[in-house]
């Protein structure tokens, strides 16, 4: 991730003084909830299930958009998420011959509830986004629309701990197309350079049985630092929903959910 961060640097520095493009950049903190399903296909845990909804996630996000005012030229959008989730998962082992193999692998130390059970968990997920998409109605009073294409790859890593030595753990991740979607609405700017602005963002994928998506609602609040430099605050909501079946576009399936409040600051370069 720093290495992702210290690049998306460079190609703003690059940007403002070469290109002469205009580049708005935010980075701040989400909180919510997580709940969700993993529904597992390797071998040993085949068909076995892991519940995650006793959990709390918090996420770090970064995001750049560079736009110029070229003709025919679409805006570049850049997103970067970490998603740590900790809390408790409810583990449904399918097969008998699994929880036999179990026993008889750590010489029957198992609690005697093993299935059905909540344990310890914790998910990782990162993610990385670009989208390159055209924004109408930005000279006039209406909010703009904006409509595009992008990639979104994603990686996760789960783990329950059984007991001491044993953990019920996956990992995974692919690269799917998503399509984009933007409005924005700017108030007047005030005399003293100050800035109310109104802005929803979101995102699907439809592939087989499974989809993703999410959106986000914010507002945020700009004032003038100088002739090329604005600053401010973010404050919204936001939510994700993954539903992926297994062999769609990975070999795990599952279900996972994340909403709640974020808050950032931003900045336009001129």
């Amino acid at each position: 991730m720093k290495k992702i961060i210290i690049l998306l640097s460079l190609l703003f520095c690059l940007s403002v003084n070469a290109l002469e493009l205009e580049v708005d950049i935010g980075s701040g903190y989400h909180y919510s909830g997580a709940n969700g399903e993993l529904v597992y296909t390797k071998e040993f845990w085949k068909d076995s299930t892991a519940r995650i909804d006793h959990a709390n996630s918090a996420t770090f996000y970064t995001w750049a958009e560079f736009s110029s005012d070229q003709e025919y030229w679409p805006k570049l959008r850049v997103e970067l998420t970490s998603l740590d989730t900790k809390g408790r998962s409810f583990i449904h082992i399918d097969s008998t011959d699994t929880i036999n193999d179990l026993i008889d692998a750590i010489e029957g130390q198992l609690p005697v509830n093993i299935n059905n059970t909540y344990y310890d968990s914790r998910l990782t997920l990162n993610t990385y986004e670009g989208y390159l998409y055209y924004e109408y109605f930005e000279k006039s009073n209406l909010p703009t629309l904006g409509f595009g294409l992008g990639l979104k790859k994603f990686d996760f890593a789960y783990s329950a701990t059984i007991i001491e030595g044993l953990d019920f753990t996956d990992n995974g991740g692919d690269t799917v197309p998503l399509l984009f979607f933007k409005s924005r609405y700017e108030l007047d700017k005030e005399s003293d350079g100050t800035q109310l602005s109104f802005e929803a963002n979101g995102k699907l994928f439809v592939f087989g049985d499974s989809n993703i998506y999410d959106y986000f609602l914010k507002l945020d609040f700009m004032m003038n630092y100088n002739k090329t430099t604005d600053i401010g605050i973010e404050l919204g909501y936001k939510e994700t929903f993954y539903d992926i079946k297994g062999g769609d576009i990975d070999t795990v399936g599952g279900t996972m959910q994340t909403s709640g409040l974020f808050l950032g600051v931003v900045g336009h370069f001129r």
